[in-house]
């Protein structure tokens, strides 16, 4: 019998974790040796990887990076088509997100996969209202009162 494909959806913040070695990174790990999972990302969501890497560990370590990404399990989407505009715009003007964080769930709504991620800022309200599906890294820092 064959096993079912699951499509995920990498947000930055999980590419992050995974490249930094943070915490989640092995959970991340894990995903990406089974080869029923299947990852996306979009350009867009790599750019913020690459301004991250940039501004913290400079130019060199950035250029790296495509040549690091490359060698992941990773399909980054080039394109954008006016149905990921529109989705793109419906979750941006629905939810209080960042603009590239939109194309993460536009580019999950179109495909019908999970949100790999641990921005609980962005998403956990999102989560809430059962459009998408999330799996979590990491569980949320708990705020000090």
């Amino acid at each position: 019998m064959e096993k079912k494909l699951n499509y995920y959806i990498v947000d930055a913040c999980a590419l992050i974790v995974y490249l930094r070695k943070e915490e989640g990174e092995e959970k991340f790990c894990a995903l990406l040796k089974d080869v029923n999972n299947i990852f996306l990302m979009h350009s867009i969501n790599l750019g913020e990887v690459y301004y991250d890497t940039l501004r913290v560990s400079g130019e060199i370590k950035a250029k790296e990076l495509f040549e690091d990404i490359s060698k992941l399990p990773i399909k980054i989407i080039w394109n954008i088509d006016i149905t990921l505009l529109e989705l793109a715009g419906k979750y941006k003007t629905r939810f209080l997100i960042s603009y590239a964080d939109s194309f993460v769930l536009a580019l999950a709504e179109q495909e019908a996969a999970k949100v790999i991620t641990t921005d609980y800022t962005e998403f956990e309200s999102i989560e809430k209202t059962n459009l998408l599906s999330f799996y979590w890294l990491r569980k949320p820092k708990v705020k000090n009162k």
